[in-house]
């Protein structure tokens, strides 16, 4: 059984996750909840849970200020942080402290159950080397999943992953079905089918909700951002951000900036 702390300000998540973590993963075992990262540092050093799945923005002490507390003593928890389309920066930042995964809320069963078993099968490893020969040896029970069926099932949260940590590059669907070695045209479909998006419009949301951050947060020009998020025409970058968000981007700005 492997242990699972959750760390959230939001009590609808934290009861929606106790639900689901048993009914979809039984082999885990939610052992403790906490509200705010500096609860969540105290009962993750009293409980020594094996993940922690924790928010991102907080009261008192955000979810990366804790991660960032609880690496620096040595804790071996693995951690699995949840954001929103608005908190790239922070998930990013995540990664650099050794954070495997991130959830975008709402949260779905099937990304969950894929980060959470990509952990465990971590776990395994770091103990098998850690074990005697002999003890190797013996028989063990273990999360087992046909290779190929894991694979169908994951690919597309593992390509989701690599856009939103590459969504400022020139990716298209030829150079995703290169790199996962997956054909051009069933790749497409299957995306259609999982996510209910085309890669193309997928990748649009990803880079308008970076915009969106960059356009609240920062002293940018609209042609800095248009190149930051992965456009080279400003004209064409203004034309989708005002399709998605109803109005151009400089619109968006003063009206943020008014706020």
């Amino acid at each position: 059984m492997y242990t699972v702390m959750l760390v959230d300000d939001e009590k609808g998540i934290i009861d929606g996750l106790k639900v689901i973590i048993p009914r979809y993963l039984p082999e885990c075992k939610v052992v403790g909840y906490a509200h705010d990262g500096i609860d969540g540092v105290n009962m993750v050093r009293e409980l020594h849970p094996d993940i922690v799945i924790t928010d991102i923005r907080m009261l008192r002490k955000d979810g990366l200020e804790m991660v960032q507390t609880l690496v620096s003593e040595g804790v071996d928890s693995k951690f699995i942080i949840l954001s929103g389309y608005s908190e790239f920066e922070y998930a990013r930042k995540g990664m650099h402290l050794g954070v495997k995964f991130y959830l975008n809320k709402p949260i779905e069963e099937e990304e969950l159950q894929h980060c959470v078993r990509s952990i465990i099968r971590e776990i395994e490893k770091e103990r098998d080397k850690e074990k005697t020969p002999e003890q190797v040896a013996s028989p063990d029970i273990r999360v087992e999943e046909d290779d190929t069926v894991l694979k169908k099932k994951d690919v597309i949260v593992e390509i989701k992953q690599y856009i939103f940590e590459n969504f400022d590059k020139n990716i298209s669907l030829a150079d995703l079905s290169n790199r996962f070695f997956i054909n051009l045209h069933y790749l497409s479909q299957l995306f259609k089918e999982k996510t209910g998006q085309t890669y193309l419009e997928y990748l649009t949301q990803v880079r308008i909700e970076r915009s969106k951050e960059l356009l609240e947060k920062t002293e940018l020009r609209i042609y800095e951002i248009c190149q930051m998020v992965g456009y080279t025409d400003t004209t064409h970058f203004s034309k989708l951000f005002e399709k998605a968000v109803g109005c151009k981007p400089s619109e968006y700005k003063r009206m943020r900036i008014r706020k």
